[in-house]
């Protein structure tokens, strides 16, 4: 099952949801599942008035819900997909938490070594934008990159938790473009400056469920005009989930709706010699097999 925020050429956007059935409007689905009698669930109405996938996965009563939708018991209105506009599917989270240097062939790449805990780093939802949409490139950089990576949301509060239990508060998984400003990034010891621009995070097409997913030993890739420029897996990351979600939850509780974005592999644009940085006009679509694929064009600044 997938869960993804759309609306229609014009409008609010709506939680949609992609199972073995169909696409679906999740608020139509709600009113099925309460027409058929089944009880209320508590913070679901207003979560989907809201159209936030945070709020609906800190909702008391998701889990009935989610459950009864998965296994076809709760079908809304039919969606058309060729007429939905799509945004990011978490649009709001309570924490956008990065990884550095997390996979073995990037470290390996720009010379760093392996690092002896995970490096971390903010972005903030003013990055978040949607899996087709154009993102400006800031005016106040030159050197600004793509970074393919592996995005885990989590569907419940995870606080000290040991990596032997730290993916049961997975809830899924997207695809996040971790779009970076080279030249702010490392112009002093702290990255935030480089990550925090608007639309610096495209992030899609879906939130797909950990178990449609299965082992974590996915394919990512980019292209940029057509030209593969990464090519990786995740069973090279030098801390895998279970074990980045123990790490984080010991510092600080991790609560639904949170994302973290993973770490990308090598084929970065400062990797290259020369540098091959981003330019207005660029089109850089980047999949991960089994999670989705976005597609995003550069525009220079208004």
């Amino acid at each position: 099952m997938e869960i993804f925020r759309y609306k229609a050429a014009r409008g609010r956007y709506r939680l949609g949801v992609r199972t073995a059935d169909g696409l679906f409007d999740l608020a139509g689905c709600y009113r099925r599942h309460r027409e058929s009698g089944a009880p209320a669930s508590p913070g679901v109405p207003a979560a989907l008035a809201r159209g936030s996938l945070r709020a609906l996965l800190a909702s008391s009563g998701a889990g009935a819900f989610l459950d009864a939708v998965r296994r076809g018991r709760a079908r809304g209105a039919v969606l058309a997909e060729d007429r939905l506009v799509l945004g990011a599917p978490l649009h709001d989270p309570g924490r956008f938490i990065g990884i550095g240097l997390n996979y073995r062939s990037h470290a390996r790449e720009i010379g760093q070594a392996v690092p002896p805990e995970p490096p971390l780093f903010a972005k903030w939802a003013n990055a978040i934008t949607g899996p087709r949409d154009d993102v400006v490139l800031p005016a106040y950089s030159q050197a600004v990159d793509y970074e393919v990576e592996l995005g885990v949301v989590i569907g419940r509060r995870a606080a000290k938790v040991p990596a032997s239990d730290a993916l049961d508060h997975v809830f899924g998984y997207t695809v996040i473009n971790d779009v970076s400003a080279r030249d702010l990034q490392f112009r002093t010891g702290q990255w935030l400056a480089g990550k925090i621009a608007d639309g610096f995070a495209p992030m899609g097409p879906a939130v797909v469920e950990k178990d449609d997913v299965g082992p974590l030993d996915l394919t990512l890739e980019t292209w940029v005009n057509g030209e593969l420029r990464q090519q990786g897996r995740t069973s090279d990351m030098i801390y895998g989930v279970a074990a980045l979600i123990s790490y984080l939850s010991q510092l600080v509780t991790l609560e639904p709706g949170d994302v973290i974005a993973t770490g990308t592999p090598a084929g970065v644009g400062m990797s290259l010699k020369p540098p091959r940085y981003l330019n207005a006009g660029d089109v850089v679509r980047m999949r991960i097999a089994g999670v989705g694929t976005i597609e995003n064009r550069f525009r220079a600044p208004r």
